[in-house]
């Protein structure tokens, strides 16, 4: 009997110790995967802020360029822009030396063209009337709205004496 007490104390023994082994190696599993959650958001999380830190890299060096370029645009632009003013104060000079229309002989409009010349005028024998659009920049064609009334020009003239004028307002009131 003392055989059979003994057998069953060695299988009590044997399950108490099949269940704390059973109950450590699920322990054991359940923090070994937090542990390897732990390390994944780690790893995934240095993988963003890496990713973060190159893309605001490119995005501030394609920043930097595209500011560049918008820089000399309008270093260019401007450059014409103030061409193009000074040119137009030198425009009566180069006419005057290619065409023969004297500079005081200019009056200038600004829009939509540039200058109106009285060839002729200053010396009193006014001759021919041109119509003169200035270009400094890339561009040597005339804008739509130029070209429009390049097509149209037919000279009509009005004579207009403003007391006249007030007296038809007057009398169509």
């Amino acid at each position: 009997m003392f055989e059979w007490v003994l057998i069953f104390i060695l299988f009590t023994a044997l399950l108490i110790t099949f269940y704390l082994y059973a109950k450590l190696k699920g322990q054991i599993e359940v923090k070994a995967r937090q542990m390897f959650d732990d390390w994944i958001q780690k790893v995934l999380k240095d993988i963003e802020m890496k990713m973060d830190a190159e893309v605001n890299k490119r995005v501030e060096e394609q920043l930097k360029e595209k500011e560049k370029s918008i820089r000399e645009d309008a270093i260019k632009r401007s450059t014409f822009t103030i061409i193009g003013k000074v040119g137009e104060h030198l425009a009566p000079i180069l006419i005057f030396q290619n065409y023969g229309i004297d500079p005081k002989d200019f009056r200038y409009i600004g829009t939509p063209i540039d200058f109106i010349a009285f060839k002729g005028l200053t010396e009193g024998s006014p001759e021919k009337i041109y119509f003169i659009e200035i270009k400094s920049g890339e561009t040597k064609t005339l804008s739509e709205k130029q070209k429009k009334i390049k097509e149209i020009v037919n000279v009509e003239w009005l004579t207009i004496h403003l007391p006249s004028e007030i007296d038809k307002l007057r009398s169509q009131s």
